[in-house]
């Protein structure tokens, strides 16, 4: 019997609303849900009951707890209902209408605790592909893992190193070096001669990324007249934004997670220091980054490689995660939906639950409609290193408590504020 090739998960856009979305669910109802779906760390799969076809396990790796929880809990919450979105269009039609299963591990936002619950993953469940971990060193770790083991895993982490001597590593999204780019020509946006500060945590993310700023300043027309890197999770940022002030910059780029930008954004204000900032991605794509600054968040800009206003259907999934969680769909939780739908495109081609066939699947996506297109500029198809050749950022500025795209121009959903 041949199986077919060539057919996607339904996501019903053409008729409106996915039939998920168009459902109410009550914030307690998602919070016993998602809860279930965190709790398969500890118990194995969510039980998928009553189906003819046999379940494909789907592997899930977030910091749910530690340092990074809030942002693991919300990429868990994302997850689950991306799987429940494909589940109720009807499954992996190739498959028999087999419905994604999915298995959340807590890597607890530790780099030791990545590699042995990605091999723990991996081993004990049988697994038809992975996607995780947010922060691009625990990332790297799962990548490492995962091709020893042949699992393809699908992730919104940015580090370019990621697509370095990978077979089954896939990148749908902005790359750090293009993240860079497009911070530089948005300086433009501030002045016609930028001088920019550029200031980074010395991690994975924060080390390429801001080494992309300086490779690609020169060709942009971007002075950089400081690059500074700190020590991530720093509790004092006043000797770093003092030297920000005596640099003469009149933009100041921040390549931090969450709790330092909060700290930066606040130290400015506090010694005076006026200046147009670019946050990039992290921390400052975040809802939380607003409710715990303010107003001094209005008018920033930064970059992400997903954003919530991109499209229609980016549109939909966030009014519905909105509902369950009082927030935004933010930039790596709102990619993943995409991701999961990107997996049930390659196990329907595929017509095999066998993690090399779906690899092999992966390699061959080629999308332009639908949520497994859900991305900047509506394309994903990999090249030979597992990179989205379509791939690019949006910039991003807090616009009354919100994130509206603002760059470039021609894909910008709202006009940019000059402060």
């Amino acid at each position: 019997m041949t199986k077919p090739r060539n057919r996607s998960v339904p996501d019903r856009e053409s008729s409106g609303t996915h039939p998920l979305l168009s459902k109410r669910y009550g914030r307690r109802k998602f919070l016993i849900k998602t809860g279930s779906a965190v709790m398969a760390s500890a118990f194995g799969a969510i039980p998928l009951r009553g189906y003819a076809a046999e379940p494909v396990n789907i592997g899930a790796l977030y910091p749910t707890t530690g340092s990074m929880a809030q942002i693991g809990v919300g990429c868990a919450a994302a997850a689950k209902l991306a799987v429940e979105m494909v589940n109720e269009a009807g499954g992996i039609k190739s498959l028999g209408g087999a419905k994604l299963n999915l298995i959340i591990s807590d890597v607890q936002s530790d780099t030791t605790v990545t590699r042995t619950e990605t091999d723990r993953l991996i081993t004990g469940n049988k697994l038809s592909a992975i996607h995780g971990c947010y922060a691009s060193a625990l990332t790297l770790i799962a990548s490492e893992v995962c091709e020893r083991a042949k699992v393809p895993i699908i992730t919104g982490s940015s580090s370019d190193q990621l697509n370095k001597g990978r077979s089954y590593t896939f990148t749908p999204f902005a790359r750090a070096s293009q993240f860079a780019q497009a911070q530089l020509q948005m300086s433009k946006l501030v002045s016609d001669k930028p001088k920019v500060a550029v200031i980074f945590e010395n991690t994975a993310f924060g080390t390429s990324t801001s080494n992309g700023l300086k490779e690609l300043a020169p060709g942009e027309g971007v002075e950089i007249v400081m690059f500074e890197p700190y020590s991530a999770g720093f509790t004092d940022a006043g000797p770093l934004i003092n030297k920000v002030k005596a640099s003469g910059a009149n933009m100041l780029f921040s390549v931090s997670y969450l709790n330092d930008l909060i700290l930066i954004v606040r130290t400015v204000k506090q010694v005076g220091l006026n200046i147009a900032i670019n946050g990039g991605s992290g921390g400052f794509v975040m809802p939380d980054f607003y409710k715990n600054v303010g107003k001094l968040a209005e008018g920033l800009q930064g970059v992400a490689h997903w954003n919530h206003d991109i499209d229609a259907n980016a549109q939909k999934v966030n009014e519905e995660f909105k509902k369950r969680t009082g927030d935004f769909l933010f930039e790596y939780a709102g990619g993943l939906v995409a991701q999961t739908f990107m997996l049930a495109d390659a196990l329907e081609r595929a017509g095999s639950a066998d993690p090399q066939k779906v690899r092999e699947a992966l390699s061959t996506l080629d999308v332009s409609s639908g949520y497994a297109a859900m991305a900047p500029g509506g394309k994903v198809k990999f090249g030979p290193d597992g990179k989205n050749i379509y791939g690019r950022p949006v910039g991003v500025q807090w616009q009354n408590g919100d994130l509206a795209s603002v760059f470039p121009k021609d894909e910008a959903r709202a006009p940019l504020i000059k402060s």
